[in-house]
């Protein structure tokens, strides 16, 4: 049974950066990034895409959590526009599937998130995007780690650590 850990947290603040550190670190795993899943050109939120993307983020997520030879599953995810909805229905598309649901919330200081974005090359408005969502984060009942002043090395160990049950 694979262990799908699912790493969220506000835009812009590393869940990507981390998570390909994580998938380096464990053997047997799988990473799947939600931006692959919705890939389109131009992209827009209407009910079309809305509609693939709940579909591809379902069986790419399936798929992986049902293959014997995976033993974790990365997923890193943000909770703006429509994708709170999206994931709820994600969520629900897995209940029959067996896996350990590991969840993680990474956090930075509001200035630290904003330089980092910068750092992105993000413009203007998803940065405000970004930071009009920091709070869903607080509210989640997942571990939480503070990322302000650490690596991305120490991070990745952190959520490994929690993963696994050492903390």
């Amino acid at each position: 049974m694979s262990i799908f850990i699912f790493i969220n947290g506000p835009n812009g603040v590393g869940k990507s950066t981390v998570c390909k550190t994580i998938h380096q670190r464990l053997s047997h795993s799988a990473w799947l990034e939600s931006e692959w899943c919705r890939n389109t050109n131009p992209f827009t939120w209407n009910e079309e895409i809305v509609s693939l993307t709940i579909n591809n983020i379902t069986q790419m997520l399936r798929g992986y959590l049902l293959c014997p030879w995976l033993e974790y599953v990365l997923f890193p995810y943000g909770f703006h526009g429509p994708r709170q909805q999206i994931w709820q229905i994600v969520k629900n598309n897995l209940q029959d599937v067996p896996h350990t649901f590991a969840p993680v919330t990474l956090t930075c200081e509001e200035e630290e998130h904003i330089a980092r974005m910068i750092r992105d090359g993000r413009d203007q408005a998803r940065i405000q995007r970004a930071l009009d969502t920091r709070h869903i984060y607080n509210a989640l009942p997942y571990p939480k780690i503070d990322m302000t002043n650490l690596s991305v090395e120490q991070t990745a160990d952190l959520v490994i650590k929690i993963v696994q049950g050492v903390i």
